[in-house]
């Protein structure tokens, strides 16, 4: 009993670690994707700005260097400036160059472009021309604006060097990203697993103790069984009395290690799985369950026609300690009702066993599905406390849920899906 203690003990830690790992993974998932968001889409678009920043700044250095010469050339005639095709074009072959200019225009003191001064350079790609950027100065004489340098920077290079810093960090938050979302879940899968091979261990630890135990148990039953009815008028009454307490509390242990027995087979059972009728199972179990207590005044509601894919042992063994359970905690009502039936619980179909007996504090629901957990004395209510860990254990087997529902003196209700 402490071994299953302990087991449930450590699992429970386990499981709740389990648990804060998939809330965290739920909860991580706004913050990676921020981080994608940030490193994928807010270093680049800075790196873009900046850049620009730096870019229009060089061409408005550039327009005004330019400018500066081509006052320079105004001092030398002022009504002929405009028109000293060859002057300029030496200007901008000195100029060029040395900078990194597509587009070249000046406009008159009216804002009129002079054509004869327009320049088109070879630099950059043609499709990013459209989206070059362009920065002017005035061209100044006597501190009057006699025109304008208007000058256009390729812009390809900038493109290309952001989608390429946008490529980086994009693969680099993306990454990050991943890596934050995915540790706690990584964390889950490694404790799921030592789980697994603790469960295993217990399993296999339980089955060994409780089958030795067995032998030894079913002789003391048997040879004070013997004593007690060939021997037992021999005998005082308290010796008698002894005995008699020896006997019972044997058949209680033998009946304790059986259960056990069975809650360390399910995980060592392979599932067979096939369509199983638990309306026709249902119906079965109430059977015998009248049989079984002659005089009882109960009504059964039975859902006919509960078709679902399981193993059939093993789910016959859940509505046995199921409908076992409801028949005994109702033992005390006047009318038993007890009912089973299927119910839509978030959108998916579920199974569930209710009836109106001693119910229970939901306080204490974790301890229902926990071997050894009993809410109720066992004067009160008899039993080994091992069917609802049993129950736990097909039902995990078989990969679903299983939750209960109670309110003291009102009854209660079990639900499992698969």
């Amino acid at each position: 009993m402490a071994i299953c203690r302990n087991e449930v003990r450590m699992r429970g830690d386990k499981r709740g670690k389990i648990a804060i790992a998939k809330q965290m993974a739920n909860r991580l998932y706004p913050l990676a994707l921020a981080i994608a968001l940030l490193i994928g889409i807010g270093f680049p678009a800075v790196y873009a700005i900046l850049a620009a920043e730096v870019q229009m700044n060089t061409a408005t250095c550039h327009a005004g260097e330019l400018a500066e010469r081509l006052g320079k050339m105004a001092r030398e005639d002022i009504t002929l400036w405009k028109f000293q095709n060859q002057k300029y074009a030496a200007v901008l072959d000195d100029f060029l160059p040395r900078k990194n200019i597509m587009h070249v225009r000046i406009l008159d003191e009216s804002g009129k472009a002079l054509t004869i001064f327009d320049r088109v350079e070879a630099h950059g790609i043609p499709i990013f021309r459209p989206l070059a950027l362009s920065s002017e100065a005035p061209i100044v004489f006597n501190r009057q604006t006699i025109g304008t340098v208007v000058i256009e920077t390729a812009s390809d290079r900038l493109i290309l060097s952001t989608f390429a810093v946008f490529l980086f960090f994009a693969v680099v938050g993306l990454v990050l990203a991943v890596s934050v979302y995915h540790y706690p879940t990584r964390v889950a899968k490694g404790l799921e697993g030592e789980i697994g091979g603790l469960i295993a261990e217990l399993e296999s630890f339980s089955y060994t103790v409780s089958h030795d135990l067995h032998a030894p148990l079913r002789h003391i039953s048997g040879y004070s069984g013997i004593l007690l009815e060939d021997h037992g008028d021999r005998l005082g009454p308290d010796v008698r009395e002894m005995l008699s307490r020896i006997h019972g509390s044997s058949e209680r242990m033998k009946e304790i290690v059986d259960s056990l027995l069975e809650l360390s087979r399910i995980g060592r059972t392979e599932l067979k799985r096939e369509r199983v009728n638990l309306g026709t199972i249902a119906h079965d179990i109430t059977e015998r369950l009248k049989l079984s207590g002659a005089g009882r005044q109960a009504t059964f509601r039975i859902q006919d026609n509960v078709v679902v894919e399981g193993d059939p042992h093993l789910l016959r063994n859940v509505l046995e300690n199921l409908l076992g359970n409801a028949w005994k905690f109702t033992a005390k009502r006047d009318i038993a009702v007890i009912e089973f039936g299927t119910v839509e619980v978030d959108g998916s179909e579920a199974c569930f066993v209710r009836d109106n007996g001693a119910g229970f504090d939901m306080a204490y629901a974790d301890k229902l599905f926990a071997p050894f957990q009993r809410l109720h004395s066992a004067a009160e209510f008899e039993g080994s406390g091992i069917g609802l860990a049993t129950v736990r254990r097909i039902i995990n087997h078989h990969g679903g849920n299983l939750w209960a529902e109670g309110t003291p003196g009102e009854g209660a209700a079990f639900y499992f899906s698969l």
